[in-house]
């Protein structure tokens, strides 16, 4: 025997994994049941951190992929909705085919509490977190003032991120812009293109999609398909 055989075969003897190739266990998702954007990133995945992004100024699509991907969600799992504004429009919901016996609405600003509707958010999903039991946790802070958001510590997203990776929970924060950075295993941010009419009716979400953060790699090439959303009321 060589002494590189010799010298393995020791240590094996003494650590049975040493030289075992490690396999990465396969990341389970929720599928947002648009396929361009399945397609493109596999899905939102759990024990991660995601942020769906897009601006304000123009429909970017963010309350249609929030509408699909509770939707499908609701499925199989348990989920909650944090919604900072109270802006989240249940009859559209229950047109896409929401299952509303697994969803949990929390609406921020309508209690007597002395927090902030943001700062409600924030506590409300950290106690969701810690109390477990949810697939999908999602966070609406798109209709918050970006100056606020933009004021939250990066010690505040890193800690969530810590948190949902110990829990078989898909965490969400929607969002105009990306905040949790390197805290976050996806970012996805949307853009709306011109619409489709027909004749007064708006019809079709023309969006674009474009990956700006994975878990894999962690600064990804920007890839951005075009494609449309079918409006509620079409």
């Amino acid at each position: 025997m060589s002494s590189a055989a010799s010298l393995r075969a020791s240590i094996e003897a003494q650590i049975p994994s040493a030289f075992a190739v490690y396999r990465r266990p396969e990341q389970r998702t929720i599928h947002t049941g648009i396929p361009q954007i399945d397609s493109l990133i596999g899905g939102v995945p759990f024990s991660a951190l995601t942020e769906i992004c897009g601006s304000e100024l123009a429909s970017s699509g963010k309350t249609s992929v929030l509408i699909s991907l509770l939707t499908q969600a609701t499925q199989e799992h348990f989920c909650a909705l944090v919604d900072a504004a109270d802006s989240f429009d249940p009859i559209s919901a229950q047109a896409a085919g929401m299952n509303f016996t697994r969803l949990l609405w929390v609406r921020c600003g309508k209690n007597k509490s002395k927090l902030k509707p943001m700062e409600q958010a924030f506590k409300t999903t950290d106690m969701l977190l810690q109390s477990g039991g949810f697939g999908l946790v999602v966070v609406d802070l798109s209709s918050l003032p970006e100056r606020l958001v933009r004021k939250v510590p990066l010690t505040t997203w890193f800690r969530f991120s810590r948190v949902v990776e110990k829990q078989r929970t898909s965490l969400v924060f929607l969002a105009q812009k990306s905040h949790a950075t390197s805290c976050a295993g996806l970012v996805l941010n949307l853009k709306a293109k011109p619409a489709i009419w027909s004749g007064k009716l708006l019809t079709q979400f023309r969006l674009e999609a474009e990956v700006v953060r994975t878990r894999e790699k962690k600064s990804s090439q920007s890839i951005k398909p075009d494609f449309s959303v079918q409006s509620q009321w079409a």
